[in-house]
């Protein structure tokens, strides 16, 4: 298993399942039974708990918007040539790749920097939900503009069947 999996069981678990401290607690040799109270946060900290929220999103808002400009790149290509038809399907998934990446590394440094972030649960939440919306909607796009193609290829070719028939109805031209 990965650091990541271990890391994620760790924040699943929360205080319940950490480990003891080693040692002593305090310089006099014995453990309190009470856990020491929190360290006032500074003007200092919050900034640099901002900060690492914002490069965060930018990590994520890179990802996909590298993703978007590979799907349309694929419509593109799609739309110019039948060499382009064939790239168009790489483009897709080279976007979907994108997309797949950031989001799905956004999602779990999002809930592994939590803290750290000072970002409550129902906030990190939020952004979780947030970022596999915007995902989804990108496959839902994806997938019926992929499925549109394909019902646009079928139907080309039933529809020159079609004309050829009607060609040979046994009418004169006259």
């Amino acid at each position: 298993m990965g650091w990541w999996v271990r890391a994620v069981g760790r924040f699943l678990r929360g205080a319940a399942g950490r480990r003891p401290p080693r040692g002593p607690r305090c310089s006099s040799g014995r453990a309190s039974s009470s856990p020491p109270p929190p360290l006032p946060v500074s003007e200092l900290d919050k900034a640099d708990a901002w900060l690492l929220r914002k490069a965060h999103e930018t990590g994520f808002l890179s990802w996909f918007r590298n993703g978007l400009l590979a799907t349309g790149v694929g419509v593109i290509s799609y739309v110019q040539s039948d060499m382009g038809r064939e790239a168009a399907y790489g483009f897709f998934i080279l976007g979907g790749i994108c997309v797949s990446y950031g989001s799905a590394s956004y999602l779990v440094s999002l809930f592994l920097l939590r803290r750290t972030m000072m970002l409550a649960f129902s906030t990190a939440l939020l952004n979780g939900t947030a970022v596999t919306t915007v995902a989804l909607f990108w496959l839902c796009a994806v997938s019926l503009y992929i499925g549109r193609l394909e019902v646009e290829i079928i139907q080309e070719d039933s529809s020159d069947e079609c004309q050829d028939t009607n060609k040979d109805d046994g009418k004169s031209d006259e």
